[in-house]
């Protein structure tokens, strides 16, 4: 199947390469000295973009290797931890789950995860639609434990069980962002689904637009895909790979997903298609909360080019993501790069892309 993939996305690049009488056919080339330039800027081993616009797949290349030490090349196919990109697909699933009506919005949390436990009674207020844009008033995720290797299906399950929340805030009142409220959401897709998220994200979200390996379980990712997480020495200024990939099973719903550039430009081309009629899809990408519109559910918006974008930053040990949709133009970008440092290459390189694509 990667085969075919890759045989696949090879003739798009050529097709695209010879543009001809397009006026955008210098785009991959001006795509490439971007890319290129910032990777040397900044030291990024190995990167991955995909461009699509109105239905189809403009642009997706590797730049750059997989790790430092085998120096085996990326491409279109290698994939990457995307970190908290991963909340577009949980709150996706959220969302699907709410259309099937399985779920409410207004449902309290304490409703579905009746098992919880907490000290504080103002947790019982906490809404679906609170976890999903950040104001449930929970505290962030306090320490991550990338090392842990417990595989069991009912590792989600038993984390939150034991969990003893506490509040930063009052429900409804202020926006935070919370890591933890978005582990919490991966059990409530395990209750309102009754499967393991995971298997109910692959078989519903990610299967059904044909991505075949991206998971948000890191041992279900084919070794030859994979790549290595790299760090960089605060004093010398070294790149060096990281030991520990960042993979922890109660994390899933906040930060797993493992994907390749050409796979995300699939789910984006899904995305974009199904919005104008989708009115979840819609609802997401919809300021939610008044005191910061910033926020959607799970989409974080802004504009460019004074066009509204929304999307997602990641960023983990050893990795940094951003997908970013201008709807009005039918556009999706993704890049995903396996370093954790100078973060700001990613919005060097997308928004640079984006503007080359709307004067188009």
């Amino acid at each position: 199947m990667k085969n075919l993939l890759f045989v696949t996305l090879l003739s798009i690049s050529v097709t695209m390469l010879g543009w001809g009488q397009n006026p955008s056919q210098s785009l991959p080339t001006k795509i490439d000295q971007l890319v290129n330039a910032k990777m040397s800027a900044y030291k990024i081993p190995g990167l991955a973009i995909g461009v699509v616009q109105h239905g189809k797949l403009v642009y997706t290349k590797g730049y750059g290797v997989k790790s430092i030490k085998t120096q085996e090349k990326v491409d279109q196919t290698t994939v990457f931890h995307l970190a908290s990109v991963s909340k577009l697909i949980t709150a996706k699933a959220v969302m699907q789950l709410v259309q099937k009506g399985a779920l409410k919005l207004k449902d309290k949390l304490v409703k579905v995860i009746p098992e919880l436990r907490f000290s504080d009674e103002r947790i019982k207020t906490i809404t679906i639609r609170q976890l999903l844009n950040h104001t449930s008033g929970l505290p962030d995720v306090r320490g991550y434990d990338w090392g842990n290797k417990n595989q069991a299906t009912d590792a989600l399950a038993n984390h939150i069980k034991h969990l003893r929340l506490k509040l930063k805030y009052p429900p409804g009142t202020k926006f935070y962002y919370s890591n933890l409220g978005y582990d919490i959401l991966a059990r409530v897709v395990e209750k309102a689904s009754k499967q393991i998220f995971e298997e109910y994200v692959k078989r519903n979200i990610l299967a059904k637009v044909g991505m075949a390996y991206g998971d948000f379980r890191y041992f279900k990712i084919p070794a030859n895909l994979r790549c290595s997480p790299h760090s960089q020495r605060k004093i010398s200024g070294k790149v060096y790979v990281r030991k520990t990939y960042p993979y922890n099973r109660v994390h899933a719903g906040s930060s797993t997903l493992n994907a390749s550039a050409a796979e995300m430009s699939q789910w984006m081309i899904y995305f974009l298609k199904k919005l104008p009629t989708n009115a979840a899809y819609q609802k997401m990408l919809k300021p939610s909360f008044d005191a910061y519109p910033r926020i959607g559910l799970g989409f974080r918006l802004g504009k460019i080019a004074d066009k509204q974008k929304a999307g997602h930053y990641g960023g983990d040990k050893g990795f940094r993501s951003y997908l970013m949709l201008v709807p009005e133009e039918n556009l999706g970008l993704i890049l995903m790069a396996n370093c954790d440092y100078k973060e700001d290459f990613r919005q060097e390189i997308l928004h640079p892309i984006a503007q080359m694509m709307l004067k188009k």
